[in-house]
């Protein structure tokens, strides 16, 4: 697989265009249910351009979620970062949590495509992305994790929450919400569509997973 830094700017915008191909076909048709032919055709770009760029199927497959994957660490390292620069308290713990879910929500909404390919490996049991997965969990979950953590140093924090329950439960609150409405159950007309009420649902999670952990 080759490193993009050894791309031009039109090798760069041919490996986009394979790799926003991929992602929808995967995204619809799983993994295995999407041929190199499929998505040269659906790209436009020859066939080889994929050995070329990612070293194979599986490789684009993978790339795409490491980039996917960087991106979220990304965000979440900006967010964390600025909580360690501020005094713990119930306001600095409250804006890092709802700043994170306001994040995910747009991250989220910008990509339904990857959404749909994480939450298939996942229930997979991540056949091709364990490692990936680890990594993300090892580096960004134990940044959001330590939020609490501190808070509950402070004192600002129940001590009977446990942290990594809560972020797993908070994360995954937030997809398995977004998976309800893909779903277009008749439920979902008493819910918040987001991102059209993205404010009143961002204001019923703070109720629920920040006041409800502080002292």
């Amino acid at each position: 697989m080759n490193s993009n830094k050894s791309f031009s700017p039109e090798e760069l915008g041919a490996r986009q265009k394979i790799m926003d191909a991929a992602i929808e076909l995967f995204a619809r048709d799983g993994l295995h249910g999407v041929s190199t032919r499929d998505i040269a055709k659906a790209s436009g770009l020859n066939l080889s351009l994929i050995s070329y760029y990612f070293g194979g199927k599986e490789g684009l497959y993978k790339t795409a979620i490491q980039e996917f994957s960087g991106k979220i660490f990304a965000q979440i390292q900006e967010v964390t970062d600025e909580f360690e620069q501020d005094e713990v308290s119930a306001k600095s713990i409250q804006r890092a949590i709802m700043t994170l879910v306001n994040n995910f929500i747009d991250m989220r909404v910008a990509n339904p495509n990857m959404a749909k390919i994480m939450t298939r490996e996942k229930l997979e049991g991540l056949p091709f992305c364990r490692e990936i997965q680890e990594h993300l969990l090892t580096n960004a979950g134990d940044k959001m994790i330590a939020i609490i953590t501190k808070g509950q140093k402070a004192g600002v924090v129940s001590k009977n929450i446990n942290p990594h329950f809560f972020m797993v439960y908070l994360v995954e609150g937030l997809l398995g919400y977004f998976n309800m409405f893909d779903c277009k159950c008749t439920w979902n007309s008493k819910l918040y569509s987001l991102p059209q009420k993205k404010e009143q649902f961002v204001k019923q999670v703070s109720l629920l997973f920040v006041e409800g952990i502080l002292k």
